[in-house]
């Protein structure tokens, strides 16, 4: 019975996609790239916001596919400065 239950697992991960999770975390310079598999971007959005709540320190979340981002979750927006419209004095 558990073979069945782990065949029905690899068959349903041969559909998943694999997502890039970029987690600002206040103790470390720079994003810890964590790879995530989810049947779609729903699933992933979940996973993020799951990622965001685990611990106190983690600031921010993005959650990318194929290297473009879907989603920024946490302070990740409000700390990156704003490429538009901005100038230099």
């Amino acid at each position: 019975m558990q073979f069945l239950g782990r065949l029905r697992d690899d068959l349903r991960l041969q559909d998943a996609l694999t997502f890039e999770l970029f987690i600002h975390d206040e103790r470390y310079s720079v994003p810890t790239l964590r790879l995530i598999s989810a049947n779609g971007e729903a699933e992933a959005r979940t996973i993020a916001e799951a990622v965001l709540g685990e611990g106190p320190h983690h600031l921010g979340v993005e959650l990318c596919l194929e290297g473009a981002r879907l989603l920024s979750l946490g302070s990740v927006g409000a700390a990156r400065p704003s490429s538009e419209g901005s100038s230099a004095a």
